[in-house]
Parts: structure tokens; C-alpha cells; sequence
């Protein structure tokens, strides 16, 4: 009897599960189905002063190849050939992302370093790349943040570069 019961029990839980089912079927085959409306809107919000958002990855991909730049070399295009570590301890003492990013809004060290095209796009546009090291250089070298503590000198765009990217 007892086995009886082990076999139907789940027979009659299936049965009750059915009962508030209804199937529906209008005919309607995926081929058939009107294609969906492309959008032109820019894939991106605009900034308030009209300038695209760069989003979170692009610059997370940015600023993992800017911090990697002062503990070894750099790997741009027109490297300093004399490059010497700005930090005090290139090895124990790195700069972080939350040296300078105190909001906690972003964690940029939890975001992969990936190149995709957007990426290359933007390191493609001279004018942006060279106001995001300036803001950058700013900020690591700004005794407002945590970074400052950790460099052996001043941070200036020649630090990585041969030349002044920005005329």
C-alpha cells in the first residue's frame, strides 16, 4: 500500500500543477513576425555638454593600461625611453582605483580589462585621450587623494612619453 502511494503521489502533484494551464496558439510562426524597428538613437547618453558618455568599460580599459604605465612600460605609442617608475615602491605599493575614485559609485577594478571597438575608437580621438591623462596626471599627482602618498615624484605626461601627446 505504502508503495502504492510513493507512485501516485508525485502523478497527482503533476495533475495539480496542469490545472491552471491553458495553451494558446495563434498560428503565428517566428518567420512570419514583422521585423523589429532599427533605432538611430546614439547608443549612448550625451553628456551635458553635448559630448558622448564614455561608458564604464572604456574607461575601466583606460585606466587599467594608465596604472599598469607606472609600475612597468608603458605600452603606448610613443613610449619614454627612459622611463623610470614614478612610484615609491613600484612592486608593494600600486596605485588603485579607490586611491582616486573615493565615491565607491564605480569599481573599476572589478571591471575586466577588454579591448573592444569602442575602445579603439576613443584611443583613436587625440583630443579626448589627452584630456583624460591630463585629468588623470591631475588627480594622481592632487594631495586630495590617496595616490599622491604613493609616488617618488610628480607625474607629467613625459613620464610615459618620448614627447608631449598634447601640443
Amino acid at each position: 500500500m505504502r508503495n502504492l502511494a510513493v507512485l501516485f503521489l508525485p502523478l497527482i502533484l503533476v495533475a495539480a500543477c496542469n490545472q491552471n494551464m491553458e495553451a494558446v496558439s495563434t498560428g503565428e510562426r517566428l518567420e512570419d513576425a514583422p521585423r523589429p524597428a532599427v533605432s538611430t538613437a546614439p547608443p549612448f547618453a550625451l553628456a551635458a555638454d553635448g559630448e558622448p558618455e564614455v561608458p564604464p568599460f572604456v574607461k575601466a580599459f583606460f585606466m587599467h593600461t594608465w596604472v599598469e604605465a607606472l609600475y612597468s612600460v608603458p605600452a603606448n605609442g610613443n613610449p619614454n625611453p627612459e622611463w623610470v617608475s614614478p612610484l615609491l615602491d613600484p612592486v608593494d605599493g600600486r596605485v588603485v582605483c579607490t586611491d582616486c575614485h573615493v565615491s565607491g559609485l564605480v569599481d573599476f577594478s572589478r571591471i575586466p580589462k577588454q579591448r573592444l571597438p569602442m575602445v579603439d575608437d576613443f584611443e583613436n580621438d587625440h583630443e579626448f585621450m589627452a584630456a583624460l591623462m591630463k585629468k588623470w596626471v591631475g588627480r594622481l599627482n592632487s594631495t586630495e587623494f590617496g595616490a599622491r602618498a604613493k609616488l617618488a615624484d610628480a607625474v607629467t605626461c613625459l613620464t610615459c612619453h618620448e614627447s608631449n601627446p598634447d601640443p
